[in-house]
C-alpha cells in the first residue's frame, strides 16, 4: 500500500486511490466544486489544487482525479497551492457572483471577493463544471444536456437551446450542482415540473387513489421499466403517493393481524 504524506500527516492508501481519498482520511481538508462519489471525476473546476513532490520540482495537480500509484508527498497548506487555489476562487465568483454556495465556500477559503469583471447576466452562476451533464449522462443514462460554444460563450445547455424531449425531469443535475444554479420549478396549476434554465417541462403524475400530484410521469415510466417485479403489489403501489402508500401498508398489515387473531 502507498504511504502519502500530506503536510504533516502520513496515511497508506490503497494503490488507484486518488490524493482527495489520502486527505480525507488523513483529516485534511481540500475545497472540492466538482467532485462527487456517484460520478467520475473531472478536476474540471481545479478547485482542488494541490503541489505534489517530484524531487527536482514540485507541481500543481488536481486532488479529486490524481492516483496514488507510489509513495508521494504532497502540499496542502503550502503557499503555492493556497494561492492557486484562491485564483481559481476569484475567477468562479466572478463567473458565478450570486452563488450563495460559492460565496460560503469562498470564505472558508479566505477569499472575501473577487478582482475580476462579472460576466454578463446570460452567462451569470453556471462554473461549467460539468457535474449535470455527467450526472445526468453516467447515472440517469439519458444525456438531455451538455457543452454548447467555446470560450467565454461556453455553457450547459439542452439541444439547440430548446426544451428537451428526452429530459425526464429526474431533478438529478439540480441536486448535484454545487453551485445552486440549476433549480425545479413546479408548475402545479398546470400539473408540471420544469427544470430551469433549460426550460424543459414534463406531466407530474397523479396518485392513483387520491389524485395527488407526485413525481414526474417520465421518471415513473423510467423506474418502472427498469424494476423486476417479483413482488406483484409493487407496480400498483408505485403508482401511489406517500400517504396513500401508508394507508395501503396499514390496511395489509390490519388484515394480516385480523387473520391471526
Amino acid at each position: 500500500m502507498p504511504t502519502v504524506r500530506i503536510d504533516d500527516r502520513e496515511v497508506k492508501v490503497n494503490a488507484e486511490d486518488t490524493i482527495l481519498d489520502a486527505a480525507n482520511k488523513a483529516g485534511k481538508w481540500i475545497p472540492t466544486l466538482c467532485y462527487s462519489p456517484v460520478i467520475s471525476a473531472s478536476g474540471s473546476c481545479r478547485i482542488c489544487m494541490v503541489e505534489i513532490d517530484r524531487g527536482d520540482r514540485r507541481q500543481l495537480v488536481t486532488a479529486c482525479n490524481y492516483p496514488v500509484r507510489r509513495d508521494i508527498t504532497v502540499y496542502v497548506e503550502s503557499e503555492t497551492a493556497v494561492r492557486a487555489r484562491q485564483g481559481i476562487m476569484k475567477l468562479l465568483l466572478a463567473r458565478s457572483p450570486e452563488s450563495e454556495e460559492l460565496h460560503l465556500l469562498a470564505e472558508r477559503m479566505g477569499v472575501k471577493g473577487t478582482p475580476y469583471p462579472k460576466v454578463t447576466e446570460s452567462q451569470r452562476n453556471c462554473i461549467l463544471c460539468g457535474m449535470c451533464i455527467l450526472v445526468c449522462e453516467e447515472v440517469i443514462d439519458v444525456s438531455a444536456i451538455g457543452f454548447s460554444g467555446r470560450g467565454v460563450e461556453k455553457m450547459v445547455t439542452t439541444p439547440f437551446k430548446l426544451a428537451s424531449e428526452e429530459c425526464i425531469a429526474c431533478g438529478a443535475c439540480a441536486a448535484i450542482c454545487p453551485v445552486g444554479t440549476i433549480k425545479i420549478r413546479p408548475h402545479l396549476d398546470d400539473g408540471e415540473v420544469e427544470i430551469s434554465p433549460f426550460k424543459s417541462r414534463v406531466k407530474l403524475k397523479k396518485c392513483k387513489e387520491c389524485g395527488e400530484l407526485m413525481v414526474p410521469e417520465p421518471v415513473t415510466k423510467k423506474m418502472l421499466g427498469k424494476v423486476d417485479f417479483t413482488w406483484k403489489e409493487y407496480k400498483e403501489r408505485a403508482l401511489l403517493c406517500p400517504v396513500c402508500k401508508r394507508k395501503k401498508s396499514a390496511e395489509a398489515l390490519s388484515l394480516v393481524e385480523s387473520k391471526r387473531g
